[in-house]
């Protein structure tokens, strides 16, 4: 059995994205960088994003060529999801249903089932809070013991700490 990893996905916090991933379920990142293919590889990666973002620092471009590598090859169905909303006070908790990426010109999209879409961030203890304040549109939240955590707090429960 492969081990469940939880990913937190930032597609936008404007009510319209909120309410479209809401209501489809589909989290969809816009990466601004045409023909992105599963196929490629980082380094792939590099020289697109270095191309089309000629703007973004050597360590920016690498960011996020590790972003999308890891959404083409780690994320995979029964991963959970995370996605803030409403300026950060809520969190949504689903469970991912695609088994890789979509990808559309630009964007990667991710099917999602919500398990819940509400959950107030005054439910999480500081450490995850601080995993959620990353600032990349895509990064992976595993410290402190956070899936067998989140999981629990989607069960409508209290975030029992990483000392469990």
């Amino acid at each position: 059995m492969t081990k469940i990893r939880a990913w937190k996905l930032r597609p936008g916090s404007d009510d319209i994205t909120v309410q479209q991933v809401l209501k489809t379920g589909q989290i969809q990142l816009d990466y601004e960088v045409p023909d992105l293919r599963l196929d490629m590889t980082r380094d792939d990666l590099i020289s697109a994003i270095r191309t089309h973002n000629q703007d973004r620092s050597e360590k920016g471009v690498r960011a996020r060529a590790g972003q999308i590598d890891n959404l083409f090859n780690e994320v995979r169905k029964g991963d959970l999801a995370l996605v803030p909303r409403d300026k950060g006070r809520l969190m949504m908790i689903g469970e991912i249903l695609s088994e890789r990426s979509n990808v559309t010109g630009t964007s990667i999209t991710v099917q999602v089932s919500w398990i819940d879409p509400g959950v107030p961030m005054s439910r999480f203890d500081q450490d995850l809070q601080y995993s959620f304040m990353a600032i990349h549109k895509f990064c992976e939240v595993s410290r402190n013991d956070a899936v067998r955590r989140l999981l629990r707090i989607a069960q409508g429960e209290v975030d029992p700490g990483d000392s469990e």
